[in-house]
C-alpha cells in the first residue's frame, strides 16, 4: 500500500475519477452490470467479470471525455464515499438524539435525526467526491495494463495507470 491510498492523494483522485466515469460508460453498454471498484494510486481493481475489449473501450472514452471536461462523470451515484457518509451522518445524528436532555423525546429525536443523516447523505456524498475523493483532471494520465486475474475462485480486472 502507497502512503497515497490512504490521504486521497492527486494519483488515487485521478484514478478514483476514471473508475466512476468508466463504470458510468461500461454500464450504458451492458444494461444489467453488476460490479464494484476500489481505486488505488496505481488504478483500479474491477470486480466482477467483464469483457476486456468492452472495458478497453470504456476506459477509452472515459479518458476523452474527462479531459475534454465532462468532470460529472466523475461522480457516481453508488460511490462507497456515498455510503460512507451516510452510515456517519445516521450514527451520529441516532447518537446526538439518543444523548438528548429530554428523555420522553429521545428516540423520536434520535429518529428524526437518523432520517435527516439519511436525507442528506447522497448530496453530502457527492459533495464530498467532487471536492475530496475524485479529481477529474487527467491530462497525462494513461492506462498501461488491463489484466483479468483470478484470486480464491474470484475474477477481477486490474486497471493500471500511469501520470507521465
Amino acid at each position: 500500500m502507497n502512503f497515497d491510498d490512504i490521504l486521497f492523494g492527486r494519483r488515487i483522485r485521478q484514478n478514483h475519477a476514471l473508475e466512476h466515469a468508466t463504470i458510468t460508460i461500461l454500464s450504458g453498454m451492458i444494461p444489467d452490470l453488476s460490479v464494484s471498484a476500489r481505486s488505488s494510486s496505481e488504478g483500479f481493481i474491477i470486480f466482477g467479470n467483464v469483457d476486456l475489449g468492452l472495458l478497453r473501450r470504456a476506459l477509452d472514452e472515459a479518458l476523452s471525455r474527462l479531459k475534454a471536461g465532462e468532470a460529472e462523470l466523475a461522480i457516481h451515484p453508488n460511490c462507497g464515499t456515498n455510503l460512507a457518509v451516510g452510515v456517519t451522518l445516521v450514527t451520529v445524528g441516532t447518537l446526538l438524539g439518543l444523548a438528548s436532555s429530554h428523555t420522553r423525546t429521545r428516540v423520536a429525536t434520535a429518529a428524526a435525526s437518523s432520517i435527516a443523516g439519511w436525507a442528506a447523505a447522497r448530496p453530502l456524498g457527492e459533495y464530498i467526491q467532487k471536492h475530496f475523493t475524485t479529481l477529474p483532471d487527467l491530462e497525462g494520465v494513461r492506462v498501461t495494463e488491463i489484466a483479468r486475474r483470478q484470486f480464491l475462485g474470484f475474477t477481477y480486472i486490474d486497471v493500471r495507470t500511469v501520470q507521465e
